[in-house]
């Protein structure tokens, strides 16, 4: 079996080494590692002479969507996972993938879990949640939807793509929950892998892995796009259709009150009042939210947390 890791690069990747050294290129997997750089040559020649073994490819400026989707078309792997530049694959995991796809061929998607992680400043690496097991990993609306999509966990077969499309640069700040969300409604036959697969760092620079409330998320706007573009389809189910315009709502009620901690007033009754008119009973909807807070709060390590704000405000 051949598997292509696949990761994103930028010339302030701080921590591509570490990405690059947890991928284990001894075992029972054909492996194939490929880089898509968006930045400067220099950039990539550090790397093609300290990593050999990796292909290059050379981003088209477009942005995260668009490297992944290049990766996706050059990569040859059976499966394929995408381990970003500030991230990690654990030890062992790639031999777990080849004995659970020999015995189950059937499955296109193999999950595993996911943990995240944050490094203090005298180098001691604190986990801040652990999301392992098939409740809080498995590829379902709730979780792809209200809590994070772990794409990162998930090795995706090549015909996973061909059945429903590569990752669509019209979504730029949530494609992997866009591209997994067309996984779940398209029924993609899914395994458990049982163990962590991804660690996912934590830290001030990334667009996702961070504790910031300074601003409003870009990705909730498109959350909203996406729910439409489903509910506008005449083919949806009446369950995907039922979920997504309560999940709509949640993420209309999240937006709203991100613009009201930004003192963006007049944008919030706008919204409010723009949601009452196109469906009087969005807000009632919106009272999903309480489950959906309770999914993205799921074994998180508190003590971690206030911990590592604590040493950001010193």
């Amino acid at each position: 079996m051949r598997v292509s890791i696949i990761t994103l690069t930028i010339d302030s990747s701080d921590y591509v080494d570490e990405a690059i050294g947890s991928v284990e290129h001894e075992g029972s997997c054909e492996l194939e590692h490929i880089v898509v750089h968006d930045g400067t040559e220099g950039f990539t020649r550090r790397l093609a002479q300290k990593y050999p073994h990796i292909r290059f490819v050379r981003g088209s400026g477009a942005g995260a969507t668009a490297a992944v989707a290049l990766g996706v078309e050059a990569s040859t792997g059976d499966f394929i996972l995408l381990v970003h530049s500030d991230d990690r694959i654990r030890p062992g995991v790639l031999a777990r993938l080849a004995s659970q796809a020999a015995a189950r061929p059937d499955v296109k998607i193999w999950t595993g879990g996911a943990q995240m992680f944050c490094t203090l400043p005298d180098g001691e690496e604190l986990v801040v949640r652990r999301m392992v097991g098939e409740d809080m990993t498995r590829l379902s609306l709730e979780n792809i939807c209200d809590d994070m999509p772990l794409l990162s966990a998930r090795f995706c077969h090549r015909s996973v793509f061909t059945q429903i499309g590569n990752f669509d640069p019209l979504f730029s700040e949530s494609s992997d929950r866009e591209f997994l969300l067309r996984a779940v409604i398209a029924g993609v036959p899914e395994g458990s892998l049982d163990v962590v697969v991804s660690e996912m760092r934590v830290h001030d620079e990334s667009r996702t892995m961070h504790f910031r409330k300074d601003s409003t998320p870009p990705y909730l706007e498109e959350h909203v796009r996406i729910a439409d573009q489903w509910l506008a389809r005449k083919d949806s189910s009446d369950q995907v259709r039922r979920f997504l315009r309560n999940w709509r709502a949640r993420e209309m009620v999240r937006f709203i009150v991100y613009q009201c901690r930004g003192r963006h007033w007049r944008d919030a009754i706008r919204a409010f009042f723009r949601e009452e008119s196109a469906d009087p009973l969005w807000i009632i909807r919106a009272l999903s939210i309480v489950e959906a807070r309770r999914l993205r709060h799921r074994l998180y390590n508190a003590k971690a947390v206030d911990r590592l704000r604590l040493t950001e405000t010193k």
